[in-house]
């Protein structure tokens, strides 16, 4: 029997597609950003790089790398421009969850305490949570602004002092080893890997890297977790 009793849900390609439905134009506003702060590159190659680089990269990192590598008289305003259309894409009024996604919410809330982890900009988050209509499912929502240096460690700590959980008694569930498996794993928590979206096939870097349990589609995630 499972010793689970709080679940920690990421937003992000986790239970929104946003690889498949917002990071296209977004990853092209963001270049088109970079390329009016006069950055030498085509709007191909910037767009390809950017795909190229973001499993292992943080979109930080890989726009000041673009930057550095075709060069700018505005480096740092070309990336902050990058980044600020990246993280606030247009978000359609409503959005549709992952395949098995609603099923998954409907089934667990009966037995777990449902906590919503994301990161990102704040509006552009909650327009995301709003679009796809999932407030009901969550005791509380965690949007965390990784810019000022915010870890999920953080909402982790605070869900288990909330529930008075011992470590293990909390699941996180994300698509970011460096982030929803790490920081939960640092905590003693359990952790599923959800392999989806542009960053399957980022490296784990620290032993909290590895996570528990691993799936690729929400139809696996129950029976694979024990719950």
């Amino acid at each position: 029997m499972s010793t689970i009793k709080s679940i920690a849900f990421d937003l992000d390609d986790t239970l929104l597609d946003t690889s498949g439905l917002l990071v296209p134009l977004a990853s092209q506003r963001a270049c088109e950003a970079m390329i009016a702060a006069g950055v030498c590159v085509t709007l191909e190659e910037c767009m390809h790089l950017r795909q190229e680089w973001a499993a292992n990269l943080s979109h930080t990192e890989i726009f000041t790398k673009i930057v550095n590598q075709f060069g700018t008289t505005q480096p740092g305003k070309a990336v902050h421009d990058a980044l600020e259309q990246f993280y606030n894409p247009e978000v359609p009024t409503v959005l549709p969850l992952l395949a098995g996604a609603t099923e998954n919410l409907l089934h667990l809330q009966e037995q777990y305490n449902l906590y919503l982890v994301t990161m990102g900009s704040h509006d552009a988050q909650v327009k995301k949570i709003q679009a796809l209509g999932i407030e009901k499912f969550f005791k509380k929502i965690y949007i965390l602004n990784g810019f000022i240096g915010e870890r999920k460690e953080s909402a982790f700590a605070d869900i288990l002092s909330r529930e008075g959980h011992s470590s293990e008694e909390l699941l996180s569930i994300g698509n970011r080893l460096s982030s929803e498996i790490r920081d939960a794993k640092k905590l003693g928590a359990t952790t599923c890997y959800f392999a989806h979206g542009e960053h399957v096939g980022e490296q784990a870097v620290y032993p909290e890297d590895h996570p528990d349990y691993t799936i690729k589609q929400h139809k696996d995630l129950i029976a694979a977790c024990g719950l």
